[in-house]
């Protein structure tokens, strides 16, 4: 006892907050492993409750998130400075921005940005008949809408209540409940409520972690499968964990500007060479009059999207929309924790336009490039990828659009590459904050020790290993949406914190 009480001395660490977050850890492996049926009905009920009773909160929730920000970013307020007026930013433009993006989308805008529209395409909203030119329009738009600037918007308010506490406040810790302390609360991280709202921030990031690579190994498997002809069963894909836990072990290990940074950098090159890629490959006029119909149908109907479930219960928006906005809202004070970190010397406005323009411009560049790829080749009848997501499901037509391009091989291996760095980074940042997080608040160490970082990377590697071993990935989505519904709750409180923040700022 005496020597772990040295070691969470040594390196600062809340003992609460650590007793708390390993008990979540492990009693959510526990209660999916014990009982395999119970738990996936468990889930199952509690997510279908969740968005029957709270669903159009989610859509007005994502709206206030956009109006807010814009007003923000807009006002007098948008040239407050983080870390005062004289701090410089610790990273490159391009390094904070491959972080924020890296750490934002994760492997979900590979996952989802070439097969996606061919869910909507039979089931198209507003009148629009199936099958029609609109119909792929609007199929496209729907894909930038629920990856565009509503969903960076949603991640938005979290980081700037975070960043502004951070660093007004000079804080070693980063904690979800520091974002309220504008709302005139004394020591709320040691209070109770600070400690409910900090337990519900590890609730969440426990779900976001396990059910992020719960939900991509499937995919990795079978790209990985294809591309070494080996057989794709459960062995390959708790390889695949093991592959993704040592390289962000590894990357969570060596730091910001080492580990992180720098596959960041890599994975945003190697994306972006990706893409030139497809482009070269592909009729470019038919690819750039089916991006420019979508981006045109997202703009016109924007609103219709937005409000659609609002009014009158849609099961399209509580099946899409909804279940999208609740996953941001998972990763929302995770992302925001992580962008609060990477962001001092930089103004409210220049976080505010680089999340929701660079964030947009990049889901939009994979959605409209790898999507409209994989919508030609469907419309000259080159690939069925509609049948085919009925018949093989979502990771094995997505992998069957990469392996039906030029240079195959290449292409796949690429792909998985990029997969796995996305994944990576996504997870680095989680290990890295959740690291942040147990720290004590005013204790020594102003950054999380190497060795504390790399004990999260391996610990947050557990829950998908029991999410594989049980073998149904629809769960590990749930998880992460269920996760999102308390911390709906918080959004509003950070918002008023911010402006109390700002308006005392001004005063002094």
């Amino acid at each position: 006892m005496f020597t772990l009480n040295k070691t969470l001395d040594k390196y600062s660490i809340d003992r609460v907050t650590l007793l708390i977050s390993l008990s979540i850890v492990f009693l959510t492996a526990l209660f999916i492993l014990s009982d395999e049926e119970f738990a996936k009905l468990t889930i199952e009920n509690t997510y279908a409750l969740v968005t029957s009773v709270f669903g159009s909160s989610y859509l007005v929730l994502t709206l206030c998130c956009f109006v807010f920000l814009i007003f923000l970013s807009c006002s007098k307020y948008g040239s407050y400075k983080l870390g005062g007026q004289s701090s410089l930013p610790e990273f490159s433009y391009f390094s904070w921005i491959g972080m924020l993006f890296c750490s934002g989308i994760g492997g979900g805008i590979i996952y989802w940005s070439g097969v996606e529209w061919a869910y909507y395409i039979e089931i198209p909203q507003f009148g629009i008949s199936p099958y029609s030119d609109e119909a792929y329009s609007l199929a496209t738009a729907y894909g930038l809408f629920h990856w565009g600037i509503s969903a960076w918007s949603i991640y938005g308010i979290p980081a700037i209540a975070l960043s502004i506490a951070f660093y007004k406040y000079n804080l070693h810790s980063l904690r979800l409940s520091s974002s309220l302390t504008g709302l005139g609360f004394k020591n709320i991280e040691s209070s109770v409520f600070g400690r409910f709202i900090d337990l519900i921030f590890i609730l969440s990031t426990v779900g976001a972690a396990g059910g992020t690579i719960g939900s991509y190994v499937p995919m990795l498997s079978s790209g990985f499968s294809s591309l070494v002809n080996i057989n794709n069963n459960i062995y390959l894909d708790l390889g695949v964990i093991g592959i993704c836990v040592s390289l962000f072990g590894f990357s969570v290990y060596k730091g910001l500007n080492k580990g992180i940074k720098n596959l960041s950098n890599f994975n945003l090159g190697l994306a972006l060479f990706f893409l030139v890629l497809i482009l070269i490959s592909i009729d470019f006029i038919e690819l750039a009059q089916i991006g420019a119909s979508g981006i045109y149908y997202s703009f016109i109907y924007f609103w219709d999207m937005s409000t659609l479930g609002i009014k009158e219960e849609s099961e399209f928006a509580k099946e899409w929309t909804i279940f999208y906005w609740a996953w941001w809202v998972a990763f929302g004070p995770l992302v925001g924790l992580f962008i609060a970190r990477i962001s001092k010397g930089r103004t409210l406005r220049g976080i505010i336009f680089g999340m929701l323009f660079f964030g947009t411009l990049g889901t939009w560049l994979f959605y409209t490039i790898l999507g409209g790829y994989a919508m030609i080749s469907d419309m000259n009848g080159e690939m069925n990828v509609v049948q085919n997501m009925k018949i093989y499901g979502h990771a094995d037509t997505a992998i069957q659009v990469i392996t039906s391009l030029p240079l195959q091989n290449l292409m796949l291996l690429i792909f998985c590459v990029i997969t796995v760095v996305f994944v990576t980074t996504s997870y680095d940042s989680m290990s890295y904050v959740i690291s942040y997080h147990v720290l004590k608040k005013d204790g020594q160490a102003s950054n999380p020790h190497k060795n504390l970082r790399l004990f999260w990377a391996i610990i947050l590697g557990i829950l998908p290993a029991a999410l594989v071993l049980y073998s149904d990935h629809s769960v590990a989505l749930d998880i992460i949406l269920i996760t999102s519904l308390p911390l709906m709750l918080v959004y509003p409180l950070m918002a008023i914190s911010i402006v109390k923040e700002l308006k005392s700022y001004e005063e002094t």
